[in-house]
């Protein structure tokens, strides 16, 4: 799949989430995040994060089946596996219309890829193997958020970000954010699974 990588401004836009187990408590809270007024409709099992945030009005929460009017005024929808049959009818129709649709971990039913989010100390990062292995992209976020949590990264941030307020645009700014970064710099080593160092298929 071809893709064309942007950041969507979701900021009081209203999001619909049909399923409430699985990826779906990540994919919630990340739309949460951003502002978005989520829905979830959910005819089966729920999980708890999704009921607490029900609770605290954070979100609409429908324990019922999928209903043609949820679709009204969304702006992007997302489907937890299970349903084939509504996944690629919902990707059919919106897609075709023009409208955000994803399942989650399929991207054959899905006109957008659903990327694994790192954000820590005011960075942010995103990833996807473009659903081929979502196990190692949520290992990679795992290990990133353990990497960029560490305290002295935020007060690196929070410094950069001070320095940055008390100059005036221009290029004397530019040099002095340059400088200011001089020294910093990632150590990564790469593991792998003993069936791959083998050369054996897993």
């Amino acid at each position: 799949m071809r893709l064309f990588p942007i950041a969507l401004d979701l900021n009081g836009q209203r999001a619909l989430v049909i399923g409430a187990d699985g990826d779906a408590p990540y994919t919630v809270e990340r739309l949460l995040s951003a502002g978005a007024r989520v829905s979830v409709v959910a005819p089966g099992q729920v999980d708890g994060s999704i009921e607490q945030a029900s609770r605290e009005g954070r979100l609409d929460l429908h324990r019922r089946a999928f209903l043609e009017g949820d679709l009204a005024g969304a702006a992007i929808v997302f489907l937890v596996p299970g349903d084939e049959a509504l996944s690629r009818r919902l990707h059919r129709e919106l897609a075709g219309a023009g409208r955000l649709v994803c399942t989650l971990d399929r991207p054959e039913a899905s006109n957008f890829a659903n990327p694994s989010v790192v954000s820590a100390s005011g960075l942010t990062m995103s990833f996807s193997s473009h659903g081929v292995s979502p196990g190692t992209i949520r290992r990679i976020r795992e290990d990133l958020s353990a990497l960029f949590s560490d305290p002295r990264f935020a007060r690196y941030i929070e410094a950069l970000r001070r320095l940055r307020e008390s100059l005036p645009r221009g290029p004397e700014r530019a040099a002095r954010m340059r400088r200011a970064t001089l020294g910093f710099g990632l150590e990564a080593r790469l593991r792998f699974p003993e069936w791959l160092e083998r050369g054996d298929e897993p």
